[in-house]
């Protein structure tokens, strides 16, 4: 028996869930479908705007007849689309594109550079870089194979025309076009210009009309600038060379041939008369002459000629046959060989070593150092016989692949010979080149792709077909709807079901508006098939099926305003949910001071009005104090108030200029005096303190820090000045003591100097004196005392402790003179160096 839970099954619970979980599903594919539909309806615009795109490009060529022929030159160039045949991928609009200039196609600049880069290393390795380090690098295009060099490499992204540089996207020119003028020079050879706008391909012909004679200048015609000579189809009609007869032949292009026309005529020898073309003013037989040279001995070997034959070829001076030694004889002897070397050259650096000969030299025998072609091995071998060894070439050719095992190689890289048979990128073919190194060309064979109705066709590269998404038909799918609406959202032909319908439902709903919510009238769900259910854990589960069910409508979504509490919002909320709640902000009323405003939270109110125009006693009081700033930065003690605060009364403390006395003033006094009054405000009219470097006060009363203190030379404060011994003494101002001003002693200076030290030289005499004369005295009595204790210490048996107080108290006494003396010295030493 199935449990329940407040009421409800839990079968009940899982289809109330599963339905919520199917209508949700249901809106995601709708959400879906409708941007798929969006993309479908730009790339409509952009097919549709392909013919404006055309119109445009043809502007430059409307009435003159050639439209037709330009737009054949464009080819079938799609707007927006195309393949690369490097990546076999798509070009969009906005990808970075190459266009050879030999066969115009369009590739990925990146893929272009790379394959650049590909080509340019297969091409050196043709030829060693030891060998030939100037030899040319160059790469060829993947579609017509021509040939460009290292250096014309594409860098950047240029226009078809060349013009403009990374040209910018727009949907009303052709991809990859700048817009202006194509301008490049017509391959016609005039003086034109082509003008279609920057397009792909090569250009048409040139559109003008000139007025061209035919070939033997009897007609004139009108024909397309560019445009060779032709043919009128008349006779020639022109003199033959022979000036007697008129060219018989069609108007034709070049000289007229000579006249086929016979006469009888004699040789120049006269030896045979024969028919010749008319015209001929002479013409010579085959035979030799035979008339015999003077000599009577040699005849004529010359053929038909004019005038006399001269004398015998065999009288001249004649060498001999090593050209050396001229002989004169008779034309019937013969000239024998010198007995010079030959010398004739048999090769570039030697020449014969034999006797002078008849005949040709024989080959140069000289033996010389020689190396073989790939260096390996040098031996003696003759000048003329070429030397080749027997190592074969370890490398590979230039299939990188395949050894060479030539013999003797010259470091050249041999082409292979034998077939590639690598698989192409299509997956599908073979290369069919000779085995090389690098990449493949790509696969020149092409694959139709067929839609859903076959009604489109598109002819791709050869594994295409593989990665692309089928062609996009644009026949209007027929399958009739599946829900309450009339008829189905209009799409294209497809693949597959139909895509769910993206209308809106319609329907009206109990609060009068209509259900806004996409279509759910067919939604296809998910179910699981309870009709046949597993006997046991053995069998397999049944798989879900596909099934259409119809689900009502929903919560009316329409978006009503609703008025906030406060009455001065309005809150958009779903006509299902809407009620009278707080916007969640302040309330934002002004309040009686007109600084603040109301605090609290949006709250009810009697009438919706203006906030300004709110009643103030419906808010809250202000009870703050007032919150303006003073320029002194003091707070303002006064309640909340409006309008501006009054001057600070706030009494404030501040040093004077030389910070020798606290002035007290009010701050709102302090704050609005400036310049000169507050300078005079701040100063305790005291003489600054501050010393000058002449150790003198400052001259100046209190004064700030930034002006300068009085300079010692103008101190006029008197000093007592001395002389060096301190005798003479004089009043002075303290800027002319500082400027070195001193007072030199005088002779009675001098003398009475002279006198204290003699002076103190006899006072330190007489002391010496005075001090030997009372350490004597000292001694005696100090003698006669001992004597006299010796004699009472045996007659009183004193102990030897009282003898020793006795005697220290006796030298102490001693050592007190003693130092009187040593500073009575001291003293009189300073004295007399003074």
């Amino acid at each position: 028996m199935p449990s329940s839970n407040n009421g409800y099954s839990n079968l009940q619970r899982f289809e109330a869930v599963a339905k919520q979980h199917q209508h949700g599903i249901s809106q995601k594919l709708a959400q879906l479908q409708h941007a798929i539909g969006d993309g479908d309806d730009s790339e409509d615009e952009d097919i549709e705007n392909k013919d404006a795109i055309l119109q445009q490009i043809l502007r430059n060529y409307a009435g003159s007849g050639d439209a037709s022929s330009a737009l054949r030159v464009l080819g079938n160039a799609a707007v927006g689309s195309g393949t690369c045949l490097i990546c076999i991928g798509s070009i969009r609009r906005s990808d970075a594109v190459w266009n050879c200039a030999n066969c115009s196609v369009s590739l990925h600049l990146t893929c272009t550079q790379k394959w650049a880069k590909d080509g340019v290393i297969r091409s050196s390795n043709f030829l060693s870089d030891e060998l030939f380090p100037d030899k040319d690098k160059f790469w060829a295009c993947p579609k017509c194979r021509f040939e460009y060099n290292v250096r014309d490499a594409p860098v950047r992204y240029f226009c078809f025309c060349g013009k403009t540089v990374d040209p910018k996207d727009d949907p009303w020119t052709l991809p990859h076009s700048c817009g202006e003028t194509c301008e490049k020079p017509l391959k016609s050879g005039c003086q034109h210009k082509c003008l279609l706008l920057c397009h792909p391909g090569p250009c048409p012909p040139c559109p003008a009309q000139n007025l061209v004679t035919c070939f033997c200048g009897q007609q004139k015609t009108m024909v397309r600038c560019g445009t060779a000579k032709s043919s009128c189809g008349r006779n020639c009609s022109k003199p033959l060379s022979c000036g007697k007869h008129p060219c018989s032949k069609v108007c034709h292009d070049g000289e007229c041939p000579p006249c086929p026309k016979k006469v009888s005529l004699q040789c120049v020898c006269g030896a045979e008369k024969n028919s010749q073309p008319c015209g001929t003013k002479e013409w010579h037989c085959q035979r030799p002459c035979g008339k015999r040279y003077p000599c009577g001995v040699h005849s004529c070997s010359q053929v038909c000629h004019v005038g006399d034959c001269g004398s015998c070829s065999r009288s001249f001076p004649r060498s001999c046959p090593c050209g050396k030694t001229l002989a004169v004889a008779d034309c019937t002897a013969e000239v024998l060989p010198c007995d010079n070397i030959c010398g004739k050259s048999v090769c570039p650096q030697h020449s014969c070593h034999e006797l002078c000969h008849v005949g040709d030299c024989g080959p140069c025998l000289e033996l010389v150092k020689k190396t073989c072609p790939c260096g390996a091995k040098t031996k003696q071998a003759p000048c003329s016989k070429p030397f080749v060894c027997d190592t074969k070439c370890k490398s590979h050719r230039d299939c990188e692949r395949h050894p060479c095992n030539k013999k003797c190689c010259t470091g050249r890289h041999a082409a292979c010979d034998q077939p590639c048979n690598r698989v192409l990128n299509c997956r599908t073919h073979k290369c069919e080149s000779r085995c090389h190194s690098g990449q493949c060309y790509p696969c020149t064979q092409t694959i139709d792709v067929v839609c859903a109705c076959g009604g489109t066709v598109v002819n791709v590269p050869c594994g295409r077909e593989k990665s692309m998404k089928p062609p996009k038909c644009r026949l209007l799918c027929a399958n009739p709807p599946d829900c309450h609406h009339s008829s189905r959202t209009d799409h294209y032909c497809h693949f597959g079901r139909c895509p769910p319908c993206s209308q809106m439902c319609s329907k009206t709903l109990p609060c009068s508006h209509r259900c806004t919510a996409p279509c759910h009238s067919a939604v296809e769900v998910l179910v699981r098939s309870d009709k046949e259910r597993p006997s046991g854990p053995w069998e397999m589960k049944a798989s879900p099926e596909l099934e259409v069910r119809e689900y009502p409508c929903g919560r009316c979504e329409e978006v009503v305003p609703v008025s906030c509490l406060g009455g001065h919002d309005e809150t958009p909320m779903k006509c299902c949910e809407q009620r009278m709640v707080s916007c969640g902000r302040r309330c934002g009323r002004r309040l009686e001071c007109g600084n603040h405003t109301c605090s609290l939270v949006c709250h009810a109110v009697e009438r919706p009005t203006d906030l300004e125009q709110h009643d103030p006693t419906m808010c809250e009081g202000c009870t703050s104090l007032c919150s303006h700033q003073k320029a002194c930065g003091h707070p303002c003690l006064l309640p909340c108030h409006p309008g501006a605060c009054p001057s600070c009364p706030e009494v404030v403390k501040v040093k004077c200029y030389c910070q020798s006395m606290v002035l007290r003033f009010s701050c709102g006094k302090l704050t609005s005096s400036s310049g000169e009054a507050k300078r005079e405000m701040l100063s305790c009219k005291i003489q600054c303190p501050t010393l000058m470097s002449c150790q003198h006060p400052c001259t100046k009363l209190c004064h700030p820090a930034d002006e300068p203190h009085s300079l010692p030379a103008e101190c006029k404060k008197k000093c007592a000045v001395k002389c060096d011994c301190g005798r003479i003494k004089e009043q002075q101002q303290c800027c002319k003591i500082t400027k070195g001003y001193k007072i030199a002693c005088d002779q009675e200076c001098q003398n009475i100097a002279e006198a204290n030290k003699k002076d103190a030289e006899d006072k330190i005499k007489k002391a010496l004196d005075e001090k030997v004369q009372k350490e004597q005295e000292m001694q005696e009595q100090y003698d006669r005392k001992l004597r006299g204790r010796k004699r009472r210490r045996e007659r009183n048996n004193l102990d030897d402790e009282e003898e020793g107080s006795f005697l220290r108290q006796h030298w102490s006494k001693i050592a007190g003179v003693a130092t009187f003396a040593i500073v009575m010295a001291f003293l009189m030493h300073n004295l007399l160096a003074v």
